[in-house]
């Protein structure tokens, strides 16, 4: 082979391995745009998922405010205090859509994301769209955070438990709120009885027997923290014994502070350290239990002594917990939530229950 053949093929060498190298650039510029705009795209779901769950839990924790716009303004706001990469959401990126009947939430976000290395090909940005669609479910199933307290379903009326239920001055009648309570969101209340007289039975004061409570401290603890059970829609619970006066007053102190350190301001608002906010650790859930449906005890309003009481759950009360008054816990009501007509609870795929014990779910992302 003489020497100008071999200079020949050194050259072609050379032109094919620069063509293959800016094939292999040109592959890596693509992967590193399209991981960018993938990351992207995860940051905008986060974004819409955020502030999908943010306009469904207005109907779980703001049942006085008009719909749909105190969904809508949640939403959006949530959404345009994110950003994507670093970009800022800006309002016009952001729709949002509201089903009032289903309690349901469509949020879109579009971002138009800046390129690196597809600007040489002429492409300046491309665009990110997702969508997220959250819903909050109508009825209850449950919460892992109960405090041990029997609600009466005629706690909020001014006349005696079976009185109140021949006028339905009810919280919960035939498995729905009713309007008597929707009526009532706000009103200060009792959460449990101390007086002797008003007792389910001798010695039984409302108070839940939660699955791991071990006594006083047990149901002390139980009040200023989580219980460890999940209490359920439907299911049927025994009565504590004893009137507890000292760990309910220590419990609720614990939780709440001495004096408090949160006041309500409105049905989803309360005055924290922290400033004002939707959520409290003064907002609390109790069980609810048909009076008016418990055999033997209308109309004595009481059950013989010896009875070993369990009642069974209808309904959770959602509360803001204001102080402890004397010997009694004074809290204002936030929302009602029933277990549903047939007590079934929720809708299957549900996931756990917020605190005000409705499932607050993602249906669909895309």
């Amino acid at each position: 082979m003489n020497s100008n053949t071999s200079k020949k093929q050194e050259g072609f060498v050379l032109v094919v391995v620069a063509i293959v190298l800016i094939v292999l650039v040109g592959f890596l510029a693509l992967a590193v745009d399209i991981g960018v705009l993938y990351s992207a795209r995860t940051s905008a779901q986060e974004v819409a998922d955020a502030a999908a769950l943010a306009g469904a839990y207005t109907f779980v924790n703001d049942t006085q405010s008009p719909q749909p716009q105190t969904a809508s303004n949640n939403a959006l706001q949530v959404a345009v205090n994110n950003s994507i990469l670093g970009q800022a959401v800006a309002a016009g990126d952001v729709n949002v859509s509201v089903d009032v009947p289903n309690r349901r939430i469509t949020v879109d976000v579009q971002s138009a994301q800046n390129t690196y290395f597809a600007r040489a090909l002429g492409v300046q940005t491309a665009a990110v769209a997702v969508q997220a669609v959250a819903e909050a479910a109508k009825y209850s199933t449950g919460t892992s955070c109960a405090k041990p307290w029997f609600v009466p379903n005629t706690i909020l009326s001014s006349k005696s438990a079976c009185s109140a239920c021949g006028s339905n001055e009810m919280v919960i009648s035939g498995g729905e709120v009713t309007a008597f309570a929707q009526n009532r969101i706000g009103q200060a209340f009792s959460v449990r009885e101390q007086d002797p007289n008003n007792s389910l039975a001798p010695s039984q004061f409302y108070e839940i027997d939660l699955p791991g409570s071990n006594g006083g401290n047990g149901y002390k603890d139980n009040i200023a923290k989580c219980a460890n059970a999940y209490v359920r829609c439907n299911d049927t619970y025994s009565v504590l014994t004893g009137n507890k006066v000292g760990p309910t007053k220590q419990g609720v102190e614990d939780l709440i502070g001495k004096p408090p350190t949160d006041t309500w301001v409105s049905v989803g608002q309360y005055q924290t350290p922290n400033g004002l906010s939707d959520s409290s650790k003064a907002v609390v859930v109790a069980p609810i239990w048909d009076a008016c449906g418990m055999a033997g005890f209308c109309p004595s309003e009481k059950f013989p002594s010896g009875t070993n009481v369990n009642l069974q759950i209808v309904g959770f009360a959602a509360f803001f917990l204001d102080s402890i008054s004397g010997n009694d816990v004074v809290a204002r009501l936030i929302s009602v939530s029933s277990c549903g007509p047939t007590g079934g609870g929720g809708t299957p795929g549900d996931t756990g229950g917020t605190v005000l014990s409705l499932p607050l779910r993602l249906v669909r992302t895309q």
